[in-house]
């Protein structure tokens, strides 16, 4: 046993050697590095997305599997980031010159695709919002028309009765 306690010594200094004989030095990390962080997170990333995608296709549980709990702990978060205030705290921090840059850089691009890459979306929803907009379109013409009280009771109604939609167009 004294033999190996010895022998591992024994490489230990070998390895300081070999450091001092070559130049390089040991020092302890005693302090996190931010710029050793940000040139190893976009690695890290790229590197675990089939991880990432591997833990949201088989997750432990459906994100969807218990709604209204779900909604009791987004409220507590919600209350909870009112308390600390942290909505105000973030737009006071937003960098408004880094959003436009992100929005000339990749928005435009984005928005424009989205008309392809999510129209699977809008089809889904497409016939309920139809539904909607007709059901209360019908109310709305049914309403007498004219200047002034006439037109400010349709404008409210078309804005009360697609009020009463909101959350509930779905996916078919």
């Amino acid at each position: 046993m004294l033999h190996l306690a010895h022998f591992a010594f024994s490489w230990l200094h070998l390895i300081a050697f070999a450091a001092v004989a070559f130049g390089a030095t040991i020092t302890p990390t005693n302090q996190v590095n931010p710029t050793t962080m940000a040139a190893n997170w976009g690695k890290g990333v790229a590197a675990n997305a089939q991880k990432w995608l591997n833990k949201y296709l088989n997750p432990k549980s459906l994100f969807n599997a218990n709604p209204q709990q779900a909604q009791t702990a987004y409220a507590t978060g919600v209350q909870a980031a009112i308390a600390n205030n942290t909505y105000a705290t973030g737009m006071a921090n937003a960098n408004i010159a880094q959003a436009a840059a992100n929005a000339s850089q990749f928005g435009v691009n984005n928005y424009a695709q989205s008309g392809t890459s999510k129209a699977y979306k809008y089809s889904a929803k497409v016939n309920a919002l139809a539904a909607a907009e007709n059901s209360v379109l019908a109310t709305v013409n049914a309403m007498p028309k004219g200047k002034g009280a006439p037109n400010e009771a349709r404008m409210l109604a078309w804005s009360r009765g697609m009020s009463a939609y909101k959350g509930k167009i779905t996916a078919q």
